[in-house]
């Protein structure tokens, strides 16, 4: 990577003209360099703006809350974090991503919420399915996106339909084809979009394909790292397991081992109690023989004493 200082220490000093361009040229290259690593660092779009845009029908309000939160809660691989991707440096996090919930049945427009954040986000991402098919808003974000920011990438995930079936197909018209200067439909310039279908796939694999397009990397590295990540957190777990079960056992056995030991020590407890309980009866019957023997011992005496003599 080149060094951005460079360009400010090699600025020409012969003039003030000369010195005001070089700087404010290297200024905006330095500028430039800190924000996109910082991007890279931190992740997220840039103040200001969005990862994504998701234009979806409320019909499918639940993928479109699951994608949102699947996108903002992905972590990317860190040793992707950083490296050149289609659209810079890949970033730790994709966020924030707008979706709207607001129902727009009586606007007329899009209106300055929705057209400040098309404008403001790096990528669309379009939930397809019939119901978005016909939707008058689906089509009117999609236009507004392309035609604010043509070079910027157009997502599409197929919620439910079938493309090009005339009864089920879920593709927003303008996603098949190109906008002409006027933002309406060139039909000669038609489009192939190419969407992973949650009906087919597992959720994992389609959220991956979303977000390696978002990061402008290939799929199958994404995937490949976010494997391995995955085995090496699974292993984790199972060591910890494995370290919580050993401890657990140690614990049940000494927990066995001391229950063993207070059952014993309550046994001999309980013998010893026995053994000074018959002790104490032992030495109270003696007594009550030794008081009986002497009452017999003094009416003998007094007997005697009672005699006349010879």
């Amino acid at each position: 990577m080149s060094n951005p200082f460079s360009k400010i220490i090699s600025i020409p000093v012969d003039t003030a003209a000369a010195v005001g361009k070089p700087v404010l040229s290297g200024g905006a290259d330095l500028a430039d360099f800190a924000r996109k690593q910082l991007t890279a660092l931190v992740g997220g779009a840039g103040a200001g703006r969005y990862a994504a845009f998701i234009s979806y029908s409320h019909a499918d309000m639940k993928v479109a809350r699951w994608l949102h939160r699947a996108i903002e809660n992905y972590r990317v691989p860190m040793a992707l974090v950083g490296t050149p991707g289609d659209r810079g440096p890949i970033p730790s996090r994709l966020r924030p991503i707008f979706r709207d919930e607001d129902e727009l049945a009586g606007a007329a427009e899009l209106g300055p919420k929705l057209e400040g954040a098309l404008t403001r986000s790096d990528a669309l991402i379009v939930i397809c399915s019939p119901t978005a098919a016909r939707s008058i808003w689906v089509d009117k974000e999609i236009r507004s996106f392309k035609t604010i920011q043509p070079d910027a990438p157009v997502f599409a995930l197929i919620a439910a339909g079938k493309p090009g079936d005339p009864d089920t197909d879920c593709f927003p018209a303008p996603l098949l084809f190109a906008l002409d200067a006027d933002g309406e439909l060139d039909r000669s310039q038609p489009l192939e979009p190419l969407a992973p279908d949650l009906q087919k796939n597992d959720r994992n694999i389609v959220k991956l394909k979303l977000i390696a397009g978002l990061l402008g990397t290939p799929y199958a590295s994404l995937y490949r790292r976010d494997q391995r990540r995955s085995r090496r957190i699974a292993a984790g777990l199972s060591a910890f397991a494995f370290l919580l079960i050993m401890v657990l056992s140690g614990l049940s056995i000494a927990a066995f081992t001391y229950a063993r030991m207070a059952v014993q020590q309550r046994n001999e407890a309980q013998a010893a109690r026995k053994l000074a309980e018959e002790n104490a009866d032992k030495a109270e019957r003696r007594a009550w023989l030794a008081q009986v023997a002497a009452q017999e011992v003094r009416r003998l005496a007094d007997a005697g004493n009672s005699c006349p003599p010879p």
